[in-house]
């Protein structure tokens, strides 16, 4: 009965409708379909996709959407729709009585009330907004959207090791291709002069990463800790030769990008994984890390030289200026911000900055865009809500025993999450994929991993 009146709705569309709007009707439910057949191929094009958000999808003149997004809105559909229809979880008795033996829980919500907190605090900027509709717009996409699109959606769908770990090489995959992009960049670099950084390229003509050396920097720094999972988790010699080269690949080009947050982060997560996973050796490390320190030395000086050249010092004064915005615009209104979205508006309406800059600017950091925006209450709210995903992935990594294989995965996303946090400190993608979806993995290990200690609980009181 269902098939015939889809199929009676899509020829009623077919005849009474525009052609371009029966091919977009018919490609939509075709791959809404796809995806609730095969809703991990959808998530694998997620995690691929998430770096690339400048690779879009135009829709006439006005509407511009990254690829991931738009996969991700259908995956997250697909999900709904198989939470709610397919047994064991769905079917007919869930529209009888809401919520009896459903899949749709609370608990499929990973810190909903960090979050719901985070956008009541993004509601009531709006008091202070000229732009209402255009902040109301924002709060729906990005700020709602990254928490539906990258942080429940993986919490849901990697329910097994095995989809776990097929994430993880395509990570590892995705990783390598942007360190290759980066050393291309160097040699085939067009720049005159002694100065060469790894920055991202284009790809028949579309930066699909971007154009800031930033961005080749914050993708490694997520998938740098991912590289040693795999590496633990490896028993084949070549194949762990193969992953341990490509992980030093990815840190030399990540140093090569002379991002200054990208080696903050870098040197951040090493020297937390040394002092908590191998602190018993401390010694041997100090002496390796002294070797390696000699053999980098020359790219040290090499950046220092940069970082004090002209270039680096507007970006410095660009970014001074920004903070200086930031802070008196939070001092307008420093408990409920200026309006979710506003930041580039706000500085666009300084003339001083609009005189030495030409353009507005995105604020460089997560702190000055939240407190200018949606002041100490969106900013406390929002810091909340990472304190919730790094508390939980601390808690069960110190609930597990040092030979559950899932302490030393949970330790690396944890890695992963802090480097990537530390990133956003400096940077502007706080609100988009490439920033959640390591969150939203790293929660749904924590998640996996929990199952796993109840589980062995479980069995060792039944022996017991």
């Amino acid at each position: 009965m269902s098939s015939f009146v889809l199929v009676l709705l899509i020829a009623i569309v077919a005849v009474f409708a525009p052609w371009k709007i029966t091919i977009g009707v018919l490609a939509v439910i075709l791959v809404l379909l796809l995806f609730f057949r095969f809703i991990n191929l959808g998530f694998y094009l997620i995690v691929f996709l998430c770096p690339f958000i400048y690779l879009q999808l135009f829709i006439g003149r006005d509407i511009n959407i990254p690829y991931v997004d738009v996969i991700a809105m259908f995956v997250f559909a697909a999900w709904g729709l198989r939470s709610l229809f397919l047994p064991p979880h769905g079917g007919l008795p869930l529209l009888k009585s809401w919520g009896k033996g459903a899949k749709l829980s609370l608990e499929n919500f990973p810190g909903l009330l960090f979050f719901l907190l985070f956008f009541l605090a993004s509601i009531l900027s709006l008091i202070n907004t000229e732009s209402f509709f255009f902040s109301l717009k924002y709060i729906l996409r990005p700020l709602t959207f990254f928490y539906l699109m990258f942080v429940v959606l993986p919490y849901n769908i990697i329910n097994s090791k095995k989809i776990l770990f097929r994430v993880f090489w395509i990570l590892f995959g995705v990783g390598i291709f942007v360190s290759l992009m980066g050393l291309w960049s160097i040699i085939f670099s067009t720049s005159e002069g002694l100065f060469r950084r790894a920055i991202p390229v284009e790809i028949f003509g579309i930066p699909i990463l971007g154009t800031n050396h930033n961005l080749i920097s914050e993708v490694l720094i997520s998938v740098i800790p991912i590289c040693f999972i795999l590496i633990w988790e490896t028993n084949k010699l070549w194949l762990k030769k193969f992953l341990i080269v490509g992980l030093l690949f990815m840190i030399a080009i990540n140093l090569l990008t002379l991002s200054r947050t990208g080696w903050i982060a870098l040197a951040l997560e090493l020297a937390i994984l040394v002092f908590v996973k191998y602190r018993k050796n401390v010694k041997s490390f100090a002496k390796l890390g002294l070797i390696i320190f000699l053999i980098v030395s020359p790219l040290v000086v090499y950046g220092y030289i940069f970082m004090t050249s002209e270039v680096v010092r507007s970006s410095n004064l660009n970014r001074l200026a920004l903070t200086k915005i930031a802070l008196e615009n939070f001092y307008n209104h420093p408990i409920v911000g200026n309006g979710a979205g506003t930041f580039i508006e706000q500085v666009s309406q300084n003339r001083w900055y609009i005189v030495d800059y030409g353009s507005p600017s995105e604020a460089h950091g997560v702190v000055q865009k939240l407190l200018a925006e949606t002041g100490l209450i969106g900013f406390l709210t929002f810091f909340a809500l990472l304190g919730y995903i790094l508390l939980r992935l601390v808690k069960i990594y110190r609930q597990m025993p040092e030979e559950e294989p899932f302490k030393n995965i949970i330790l690396a996303l944890t890695l992963t999450s802090f480097g990537s946090i530390v990133f956003q400190f400096f940077q502007t993608s706080y609100f988009v994929s490439k920033f959640w979806l390591p969150l939203g993995i790293a929660l749904a290990v924590a998640r996996l991993a929990e199952e796993e200690v109840r589980e062995k609980k479980k069995s060792n009181y039944v022996k017991g």
